[in-house]
């Protein structure tokens, strides 16, 4: 359930004014800010529904190369396991939607959720997130593109897994060690027998044990466990109308616009402008990018 109100751009400051009084700035690091009675105005979080209730919470580290960037990114994500339904997406937006579950929604203004925007979920929240229908076997992936949200459908993918030899503890848990190639990368996977659930971080599934750690082998993504836990909490999605997309041309949408974001919005409207309403010249640079499927 993400109740996100404002598409942030992480290479640009963008001022949207009404008026004098109710002026809003989106800066480069994602922080919003009010100007006048905007501020204090209830705001309009979006909606949701409850879809199924989680039983397992399993939050796992995700540790992400690029190519363009010397420092490595580490986000933390989480998979809530239902009775017919799996959740993955980010931690933070999972933690933002807690905190404002135990609220008077119509009592928070645009600045408390500032605020609380800031304190949970901040600028490098994961934008993308998945719902694995298990007795349909299918899988319903969420994502966004510039100020576009999408969705596309598709089966629950078949891996071909090779068992190895490997033995490792993570979270407490004896795991075992397997081998597949998925999507244009090779992946080691160390799934735990006791957690009788044949799933785990992302599209990953069919090991006769939940998959605690992940790897691939060029080391740019790396899932690892660090809590697993039971839960009685709804799984929740949101009820808005997504653009309908194949999942190779939302990949390819998404790698363009990360590769040159300038480029998305260059003629458009929402191309800032200079004092005497010319447009911008935005640097072209990529943004922290590194696909997970490479086919």
């Amino acid at each position: 359930m993400e109740k996100v109100l404002f598409l942030l751009m992480a290479f640009m400051s963008l001022a949207v004014t009404a008026d004098c009084q109710n002026r809003v700035t989106v800066h480069a690091d994602g922080r919003i800010e009010y100007e006048g009675e905007a501020g204090n105005r209830i705001t309009k979080l979006g909606k949701s529904e409850v879809i199924d209730h989680s039983a397992l919470d399993v939050v796992y580290q995700h540790i992400i190369k690029a190519p363009t960037y010397s420092e490595p990114r580490s986000i933390y994500e989480i998979m809530e396991v239902g009775k017919n339904i799996i959740k993955y997406g980010g931690y933070s937006n999972y933690r933002l939607d807690s905190v404002i579950s135990t609220m008077d929604s119509t009592k928070i203004t645009n600045n408390d959720f500032v605020r609380l925007y800031a304190r949970w979920r901040g600028p490098n929240a994961v934008k993308e997130y998945m719902f694995t229908n298990l007795a349909e076997r299918n899988i319903t992936f969420h994502g966004r593109v510039f100020i576009d949200n999408y969705i596309y459908n598709e089966e629950i993918p078949e891996i071909e897994w090779v068992m190895a030899e490997g033995v490792d503890t993570v979270c407490g848990y004896v795991c075992h060690e397997a081998v597949c190639d998925f999507r244009g990368r090779r992946w080691t996977a160390w799934y735990a027998d006791d957690i009788a659930l044949s799933n785990g971080p992302w599209k990953f599934n069919g090991l006769p044990g939940l998959i605690l750690k992940i790897e691939d082998a060029t080391g740019d993504h790396k899932f690892l466990a660090i809590t697993v836990r039971r839960s009685d909490r709804p799984i929740y999605r949101d009820v808005k109308d997504p653009f309908t997309i194949e999942r190779k041309e939302y990949n390819r949408s998404l790698a363009e616009y990360m590769n040159n974001p300038a480029g998305s919005i260059s003629g458009s409207d929402l191309a800032p402008r200079n004092a005497d309403g010319s447009e911008k010249t935005l640097p072209k640079r990529k943004l922290f990018f590194n696909p997970m499927e490479l086919d």
